[in-house]
């Protein structure tokens, strides 16, 4: 029996688990600081893409790897693509 034709997997997977950011307690802004962390900026660049001064990209930061419970940043990109909340 023809299997029907399957949308592409990454379609499928890649959406944001709203309710899961909610759970987490992150604000709108910690979850834009912690996009561009997944994109791989350093706090100066997120701090030049959201219009922010480094210190506040800082102290969203750290309030991102205390809610996602991360040691560093790395971990806390990893520990969020795992609950859907970044792509």
């Amino acid at each position: 029996q023809p299997s029907s034709p399957s949308i592409a997997d990454n379609s499928v997977t890649a959406f944001i688990d709203y309710e899961q950011i909610k759970k987490m307690g992150l604000t709108q802004r910690e979850h834009d600081v912690l996009v561009k962390m997944a994109e791989g900026l350093s706090n100066q660049e997120i701090g030049t893409a959201l219009f922010l001064s480094e210190s506040t990209i800082k102290t969203h930061v750290s309030n991102i790897l205390f809610k996602l419970d991360a040691k560093r940043r790395t971990q806390a990109v990893q520990i969020a693509k795992q609950m859907k909340i970044v792509l």
